[in-house]
């Protein structure tokens, strides 16, 4: 374990205007607050004027990125490496905590941390071919001190939910659904499904107000070989939307949302006292008094790399509310957590490895008492046959009728189990001579030294009697053709993907940019040949009929020099786009092989292991037989060469869509120039579109124009995309249970308020 401090940087929210009472200093960690005197104090005025604090990092007009790059980059890192994180945003409400942590999902520029830390594991998976990471994602709500789960069938159900504390003093939420994703689509699917079921609410400071805090968890769990390894390194990082901290005079709720903002800030004061004990290193810590810090109780002072972004709104009305999370951080900035790697370990490998590493151990001794010469000796556990010879043989000793020497001597198990029947006998013997003694004083007889009420001396040593008759206990026989239901410890996706096909091992961004292979033509613009038809007709070309006009442009390209070099550009660029498609043709067919070829390895390795069984172990490594290795050898090599095509094809799709518009702008000149040349109105006579979009619809050809221009914009953000199209209206049921009942109370509230004329509809 490693002693590391928590890390705060402040995030500003931009402002219209600038305010004097807030000032930072050049070295960008460094933030000063002046609060003016009051003056209703009088003469006699101690009130403190200036405050000055300093963090890890203040961030003053950043974009996303890079706030993600200064605040999340390095926690993932260590996740990916077997170290838990927790990012957590804290300020009042407005200031932009949600805006900080999700951001603003219509936009991929303006995504925020939770998507852009997805992004970056499923990235990094796909880059380390060398191990195996399987991802789960959870999602879960504290509203009003109760806890619910936003991945459940039922978000508004809380009955199965319980926080428990594991063997390593840390907490879970033992009944918190966990979702196994295999793609940065199906991950970012996930989150926008959960996202939609948080309770929200508007006033005045806010209009889409987090009436809850929230912990969005990605569970990772890597392997370091295909083959079962016995150790696995498990981490996870939490990702938390505290609700923001409300004066409800200000804010001006009431009813069913003030009642909300009571909750809100009695769990972030418990939250404050926590802090405040772990600041202090008192002895106890009131970790229990609240939901939340019982949640963020690794986070606060476990196991855990901790990062907090206060978030401050500067302006002069809210310059108390930023004092007073500005006070928070800077306590929260003195707190230690202790961070390592998490190994986890299955019993069951375990078990096997251990009885493997016995069984080696047994032959080196074999082979040992062969080399010096010793007779055939034997280090297994003695038979009953064995123990009872050893049995007679310290009755002997112990009467003086053998010598030491015939003691036997030659492996430790032998000579603890000759003191375990020398203390039988002992005691069997010392029993007999009570017994003797109180029946001699009772006046019922001496008894023979070699009996006693035990029975003879043959039953030394034995309790009880063997049953016979075969009764017993009964076990019941299974019919020959019974098969176990299926099932699973993980509950599937509750988002279906919409593709039936398997998900390729780089993740969404894969999955996404194979769907984009076959639709790379440009989409149909307003103009096409029925239109450049109908405006011939309109009275373009001074007269001209579509016959007429088609042969003078036919003129114009072959005879004309303004035309043949126009056209020649045209043909070149058509060339070049044609060359072009085909590449990616040919690369997104290699693509799908490897792809195949991935596939096929891993059921042949599964295969072999489930018929091998686990793998053989010499100390701390793992030994594999030649068949498993030339299979994960190859598996590896399959996953680079995949690796290196795929990123070959991204290039080539980068290139589509300038290629595209470079043919589209060469048309156009040559279009442009006949016009000129023919003395018709500009723009009346267009060309034809590529024969392909002939056959698309307007839905699908605008689908294709947005998914082209997304492309070239950023080609990363296919993933994203896509999962915000499959989610873009899958919200039927918002609410369930309390938090529904809740919802109506507000929208009655808010009713009644429109018919006072206290709001505005």
């Amino acid at each position: 374990m490693v002693k590391t401090n928590v890390k705060v940087y402040v995030r500003t929210r931009p402002t219209s205007s600038t305010y004097d009472g807030i000032r930072v200093q050049q070295d960008a960690s460094t933030i000063h607050i002046k609060i003016p005197k009051s003056e209703e104090m009088g003469l006699i005025n101690n009130q403190q004027e200036n405050f000055s604090f300093k963090f890890d990092g203040i961030l003053e007009n950043v974009s996303q990125d890079n706030i993600y790059t200064t605040t999340t980059h390095e926690v993932v890192d260590s996740l990916l490496s077997g170290i838990n994180g927790t990012v957590f945003c804290y300020g009042q409400t407005g200031a932009g905590k949600t805006f900080t942590m999700s951001g603003d999902l219509r936009h991929f520029q303006r995504r925020g941390l939770i998507p852009q830390a997805i992004h970056h594991i499923f990235r990094d998976i796909d880059m380390r071919v060398d191990k195996m990471y399987t991802v789960h994602v959870s999602y879960l709500e504290i509203y009003n001190d109760q806890m619910y789960d936003l991945l459940s069938d039922k978000p508004g159900s809380n009955e199965s939910l319980a926080i428990l504390e594991d063997s390593h003093g840390g907490s879970y939420v033992r009944g918190l659904t966990k979702v196994k994703v295999h793609s940065e689509e199906e991950a970012l699917m996930q989150y926008f499904a959960g996202d939609q079921g948080r309770s929200t609410a508007g006033h005045i400071l806010n209009t889409s107000s987090s009436r809850s805090h929230t912990v969005f968890t990605l569970h990772l769990e890597m392997r370091t070989s295909e083959a079962a390894s016995e150790r696995a390194v498990l981490s996870k990082l939490n990702l938390v939307d505290l609700a923001g901290s409300e004066r409800t005079k200000k804010t001006g709720v009431t009813g069913q949302t003030m009642i909300e903002a009571q909750f809100i800030n009695r769990s972030l004061s418990f939250l404050e006292q926590t802090v405040n004990a772990l600041s202090k290193k008192e002895n106890h810590v009131p970790y229990r008094q609240s939901k939340l810090t019982s949640v963020l109780r690794d986070a606060l002072g476990g196991n855990c790399k901790t990062i907090m972004i206060a978030n401050i709104y500067g302006e002069p009305s809210h310059v108390s509310e930023t004092l007073s999370t500005l006070r928070f951080a800077s306590r929260v900035r003195t707190l230690v957590t202790d961070v390592g790697v998490n190994e986890s370990s299955d019993p069951l490998l375990l078990l096997r490895r251990y009885e493997r590493q016995i069984k080696e151990l047994k032959q080196e001794l074999a082979m040992r008492d062969a080399l010096s010469g010793r007779g055939r000796i034997s280090y297994d556990d003695m038979s009953d046959a064995e123990v009872r010879e050893l049995n007679a043989l310290a009755k002997k000793f112990l009467s003086g009728n053998t010598d030491v020497e015939e003691l036997p001597c030659e492996t430790v198990k032998s000579i603890r189990e000759a003191y375990k029947q020398m203390r039988a006998v002992y005691q069997a013997v010392s029993t007999d001579l009570r017994e003797q003694l109180q029946r001699s004083m009772s006046g019922l007889g001496a008894v023979a030294p070699g009996q006693g009420a035990s029975g003879t001396e043959d039953n030394v040593g034995k309790v009880g009697e063997v049953e016979r008759g075969g009764r017993g206990f009964a076990v019941g026989t299974a019919p020959i053709d019974a098969k176990p239901q299926p099932g699973d410890t993980t509950r599937p996706s509750t988002v279906k993907s919409q593709r039936p096909s398997v998900d390729p091992p780089g993740g969404a961004e894969e999955e996404e940019d194979s769907m984009l292979v076959t639709r790379t033509s440009p989409p149909r613009g307003r103009g096409g040949s029925r239109g450049a038809s109908s405006s011939a007709a309109a009275g373009g070309g001074v007269g001209m009929t579509v016959a007429e006009r088609n042969a003078t442009f036919l003129r114009f390209k072959k005879e004309l020099d303004e035309g043949r070099g126009l056209q020649a550009v045209v043909l070149d660029r058509t060339a070049h786009l044609t060359e072009l498609k085909k590449s990616i043709k040919e690369v997104s067919s290699l693509v799908n092989s490897t792809k195949y070829e991935i596939d096929t390895l891993t059921e042949q390795l599964g295969a072999k292991k489930a018929l091998s069984g686990p793998a053989t172990t010499s100390g701390e490594e793992t030994v594999l037989d030649s068949e498993q290795y030339s299979l994960i050898k190859d598996l590896k090599a399959a996953k680079l060469r995949y690796r290196t095509e795929f990123d070959r094809l991204k290039e080539l799709r980068s290139e589509l869509d300038p290629a595209m518009v470079a043919v589209a702008e060469a048309k156009q000149n040559l279009v442009d120039e006949f016009n000129r040349w023919v003395g018709s109105p500009q723009g009346l006579f267009t060309l034809s579109q590529d024969e392909d979009d002939a056959e698309l619809d307007a839905g699908e050809a605008f689908e294709k124009m947005q998914v082209g221009r997304i492309m070239a914009k950023n080609p990363e953000s296919s993933a994203f995309h896509a999962a915000r199209r499959k989610m873009g209206g899958n919200s039927p049921n918002r609410y369930h249970g309390v938090k529904a009942a809740a919802e109506a109370t507000r929208r009655l509230e808010y009713e009644k308020a429109i018919a006072a004329g206290l709001a505005r509809g």
